[in-house]
């Protein structure tokens, strides 16, 4: 090839190398003289953010990927170019090479080029659409990491919190105490919206369906709500309608979440007067009760213009604004999955009502029975059991090590890693292990399945195992199943929570007590 061919053709294509961190070692700058060894790829063009895509997808034999027709401008002096990309993925570098088509393309006739752009277009709406699944999915998977790196802490400080109100205490000491619980709970609090939202966002949550007793979680609110409005000297007036039928099925945590929302926030805003909460049976067919939430407060009150986007995210329209502005945007979002409804009235200086309606399903065959196995359980009396805590949390080793010691039955040992467990199940029986799914290194996961599949001895592969982790997706619990684990609690929990699941496995390991 002449000098002048080579010069023709060297002018139609530049080459560029990049590592797989999208910074560039080598480029000949034939076409776009403003990239430069050491830029970034992905800074230079919005095109290139694609290569991100295919560093995730390619493999040893599927490594080589042609773009048509796409336009390159480097800045805002150069031209725009139309240009054909091909990008080779190799284990160290990825190879770029732009040929420049511009006068080619051009010279399409006008239908052609009409396709072709209709092309480009449908490209970058593509890669558009991609860009911002990804995003969304990283705020996702942030959020949840977020969550479970923030349950971890919370769980030692209201565990130790419990503990330290069971000891002799001032009067001073106690209400010290009492508000580190309440901020701890209003931090859980606000960190479960951002979670929940994630996963109404994504369409991941999903409403349970479990047998409880409605005048129990109604009164089990009440009673959390007098102390505080005794502490702000508030008249707290409470009606239950007689009517209700008690044994429901529904999932009782978000029926709380609601309604534990809607009187925090009555009492957040209402300095002097009262709070009511009427809870009413309004109707309902079959097997099926519409049962009527009202929480009225004499507080600051709502202006008109105001009361539809306090159910947006992030609205707050008066300067007493803790909190996340999520509150009342989560509560719009489970009335809806529950296909109820909640309405507001409200007039500034003279208090607002909110309005809730859910419908629950009742049933007249075996619920007090169902209801039953869920009842709260306590410590076996007598008996001694060996446990192993598996935790690489030193504040939670302690805590659980406390709440268990505390209940007169058990003899505790702790490590931190998957590997010493194993050494540990090796040279003494336990009745339980606690395991801490998250574990750095071997999973918990990975050593329930070790302990599951490796071991004849049964006293080692039949041992009951009991998850603990912050991590509260949608199939924890099933993926704690497939892996061996026969029971899962979420942090952050509770002395009677932890004595429960304990108890409630025991009995279905056959383990002897009375």
């Amino acid at each position: 090839m002449s000098d002048l061919n080579k010069k023709k053709f060297n002018d139609k294509v530049q080459l560029i190398t990049i590592n797989h961190k999208g910074i560039v070692s080598f480029t000949d700058a034939n076409l776009f003289n403003t990239i430069n060894e050491g830029d970034v790829i992905y800074e230079l063009h919005p095109f290139f953010e694609v290569i991100k895509g295919l560093l995730q997808t390619y493999t040893p034999t599927d490594n080589e990927f042609s773009f048509p027709c796409v336009h390159l401008a480097m800045d805002q002096v150069s031209d725009d170019r139309i240009c054909d990309v091909n990008i080779t993925i190799d284990l160290a570098e990825i190879h770029i090479v732009i040929f420049d088509y511009t006068l080619t393309y051009k010279e399409l006739n006008k239908i052609s080029q009409e396709r072709n752009e209709s092309i480009i277009r449908s490209q970058e709406l593509a890669f558009s659409n991609k860009l911002l699944l990804e995003k969304e999915s990283f705020k996702n998977d942030f959020i949840a990491n977020i969550n479970h790196e923030v349950s971890t802490p919370i769980t030692s400080i209201k565990g130790f919190l419990d503990l330290l109100k069971k000891t002799d205490l001032s009067y001073e000491q106690e209400e010290l105490v009492q508000i580190i619980l309440r901020e701890s709970e209003h931090l859980e609090r606000i960190f479960g919206d951002m979670l929940d939202l994630s996963k109404i966002e994504t369409g991941t949550f999903k409403l349970l369906e479990e047998p409880f007793d409605l005048i129990e979680l109604i009164e089990s609110i009440v009673d959390s709500y007098k102390h505080i409005a005794a502490e702000n000297a508030l008249e707290f007036k409470v009606s239950i309608d007689s009517k209700l039928n008690a044994q429901m099925y529904g999932d009782k945590t978000r029926i709380y979440q609601i309604v534990n929302n809607l009187l925090n926030n009555a009492f957040k805003y209402t300095e002097k007067g009262f709070v009511q909460f009427k809870v009413s049976k309004k109707g309902g067919k079959y097997k099926k009760q519409i049962v009527q939430f009202e929480i009225e407060d004499s507080g600051i009150g709502i202006e008109k213009e105001n009361q539809v986007s306090i159910f947006e995210a992030f609205v707050q329209h008066n300067d007493k604004g803790e909190g996340s502005g999520l509150g009342l945007h989560v509560v719009k979002n489970l009335v809806h999955l529950m296909n109820g409804s909640v309405e507001v009235e409200s007039e500034p200086g003279k208090g607002t009502k909110f309005t809730l309606d859910i419908s629950l399903r009742h049933d007249t065959g075996n619920q007090e029975e169902e209801v039953a196995k869920v009842a709260k359980l306590k410590a076996p009396k007598s008996g001694r059991f060996r446990v192993l805590v598996v935790e690489n949390k030193r504040s939670t080793q302690y805590l659980i090590t406390r709440l268990l010691l505390n209940q007169g039955c058990f003899f505790v040992d702790v490590v931190s890693s998957a590997e010493e467990a194993i050494k540990a199940i090796e040279n003494r029986t336990y009745d339980l292990l606690i395991l801490d799914i998250k574990l750095s290194g071997m999973s918990g996961f990975d050593l329930a399945l070790k302990i599951r599949k490796d071991y004849a001895d049964e006293f080692i592969k039949d041992v009951p195992i009991l998850g603990i982790s912050a991590i509260k997706t949608l199939n924890i619990e099933n993926l704690c199943a497939i892996n061996g684990i026969d029971s899962f609690l979420a942090k952050p929990f509770s002395e009677e929570l932890l004595v429960g699941k304990i108890t409630k496995l025991f009995k279905r390991k056959g383990k002897q007590y009375s």
